[in-house]
């Protein structure tokens, strides 16, 4: 079979098929879209079924359902996501899972496309689920793979974390092989089985503990941790940062170095790290964002009695924040070996070979002079409106705008404001895709409290920042059509909205100002949609 090169996101849903994956959902976010689109594209071919959700705990809500009937099910989303889906997360992970179930999570260091920069590793000792971590687009491929066996096997979610820099790693690899026949299992229906309540709780606790024991006893023997040299200065790395690391250090004199390479996140193996750090005189961790390993190996290295010294962020050797490039990993150990040559010399100076491409916010963008507009017919009536956003294109308006916050936070802001006494209008403002993901439960809280803010929904279609998904406004996708429309303007009236006011793409500016100085003066909940064409969908 013909090698042919593979992006990583890619790789990882060839393994997904290869597995036997039936059920696909997630929510639009990168790291992570374009695994689900690669599935999405091929659904109709390999016969699993895919879905775009309204949030991330929808999603893992319906892949859990998948599993308990028996299907293999995995669940796309990025960092931020994973916080949305931890309602879920904390009990599904005592219930446990039945036929195969994966998160594929993605970390953003450097935040290139998120309003945060946020490290998920720490949720691990929280979630109680095993994460793992991969090193490139190959080893992706074969991780899904595995994962949902082992998940299978232990009766657990697995979560497989990836970063940015997987997501553009490329690998030459043959061509998929799917199953001829998809693994599945009876529905699983025993009593109790998937009940989490006061009577289950410290049993499925218990187990869950019993679980893990096993697992670590598993990831002792994990192919995705690889431990290579026998010098006594010590490399803890994982996942991209170790390809990175491979790079940065290729052509050098590694004689002084052992190098663990260490992917499964958690459980940490303790008997493969303990014995890794009792080995060296000292220990450099190279990862990005959070010390979690550094942090990690400390407390493993004390009960297996290591006295070597461990160097990383917390002693000023590795940066905390932002991607890890390979400048930063030759600058380091360059500090701690004077005679450090490798082949290539990365520099802060040539880092634009791999920094990556910051989405630049599009030419033209509607929002900014809509908000601005807004401003103005404010002014023009003696008002300073408090305007509280979500995340998304409005961020282009941002000057314009007194807090943006996370998704659906803006019309809980803006009730926040009231009441605390501000007597200024409030305003908030979310965009489509926001709306239906997080807003509804606010819009609801905000008329039972008797509010008057203005609920703006600025409605371009879809999750424009991520590749122009979908909403329910105008239909989802499913693998088999689409699914039924359900409306902005039915919900806002629903849940008590009133007036709701349209703009049209085809309105005209007048036409806009003059329905804002409409809702200024009016003093009811009350809802504004404007329905402005993203530029690139022109």
């Amino acid at each position: 079979m013909a090698l042919q090169n593979v992006h990583g996101e890619q790789a990882l849903a060839w393994g997904a098929i290869e597995a036997g994956v039936s059920v696909v959902t997630g929510y639009p976010g990168s790291p992570g879209t374009n695994t689900f689109l690669a599935l999405e594209e091929t659904s109709k071919d390999y016969g699993h079924h895919t879905e775009w959700c309204v949030n991330e705990r929808i999603a893992l809500d319906q892949a859990a359902g998948a599993s308990q009937a028996g299907k293999r099910a995995l669940v796309c989303l990025k960092s931020v996501g994973m916080n949305v889906a931890l309602d879920t997360i904390m009990v599904l992970n005592m219930t446990g899972a039945h036929a195969g179930l994966v998160i594929l999570m993605g970390d953003d260091p450097g935040a290139w496309g998120s309003q945060n920069e946020q490290d998920t590793r720490p949720i691990s000792f929280l979630t109680e689920l095993p994460m793992v971590e991969i090193s490139d687009a190959a080893e992706g491929r074969e991780t899904m793979k595995w994962a949902f066996e082992f998940s299978e096997e232990h009766q657990t979610i697995v979560v497989i974390r990836i970063t940015r820099s997987y997501s553009v790693s490329v690998a030459e690899m043959e061509g998929l092989t799917p199953p001829s026949v998809k693994p599945s299992l009876e529905p699983a229906r025993d009593p109790y089985r998937f009940i989490s309540a006061l009577v289950t709780v410290n049993e499925s606790h218990t187990r869950l503990h019993g679980k893990l024991k096993t697992i670590e006893e598993a990831f002792e023997s994990s192919l995705l941790n690889t431990r290579s040299g026998s010098g006594k200065t010590g490399i803890i790395t994982s996942g991209m940062v170790y390809s990175k690391f491979l790079e940065a250090v290729d052509g050098a004199d590694l004689s002084d170095f052992q190098i663990l390479k260490l992917n499964t996140l958690y459980p940490l193996p303790s008997k493969t790290v303990g014995d890794f750090m009792k080995s060296c005189d000292e220990i450099l961790v190279f990862e990005e964002v959070d010390p979690y390993l550094e942090d990690a190996i400390k407390t493993v290295g004390y009960d297996a009695g290591a006295t070597a010294r461990v160097l990383g962020k917390r002693t000023g050797h590795v940066n905390w924040e932002g991607e890890l490039f390979r400048w930063h990993i030759q600058q380091t150990l360059s500090e701690l070996r004077q005679d450090f040559s490798p082949r290539h010399a990365y520099t802060e100076e040539n880092w634009e070979d791999e920094k990556p491409f910051r989405k630049a916010h599009c030419a033209g963008c509607p929002y900014v002079g809509i908000i601005k507009a807004f401003r103005e017919e404010a002014e023009g009536l003696g008002q300073n409106p408090y305007l509280a956003a979500d995340p998304g294109c409005v961020v282009t308006a941002a000057r314009y705008l007194d807090a943006k916050l996370c998704m659906g936070s803006s019309i809980g802001v803006a009730s926040g404001y009231q009441a605390a006494g501000i007597t200024e209008r409030t305003v908030a403002i979310t965009g489509d895709s926001a709306f239906y993901h997080a807003s509804i439960n606010g819009i609801i809280q905000a008329r039972a409290a008797g509010s008057n803010a203005i609920m703006m929904v600025l409605d371009n279609g879809g999750a424009l920042t991520t590749g122009g998904q979908p909403t329910p406004d105008g239909g989802l996708p499913l693998t088999d059509g689409k699914g039924q429309k359900v409306g902005i303007r039915e919900i806002g009236a629903v849940c008590g909205c009133d007036p709701i006011w349209e703009i049209g793409p085809d309105d005209s500016d007048e036409q806009m100002r003059e329905i804002f100085r409409v809702a200024l003066q009016n003093e009811t909940f009350s809802m504004i949609i404007i329905r402005k064409a993203c530029k690139p969908l022109d």
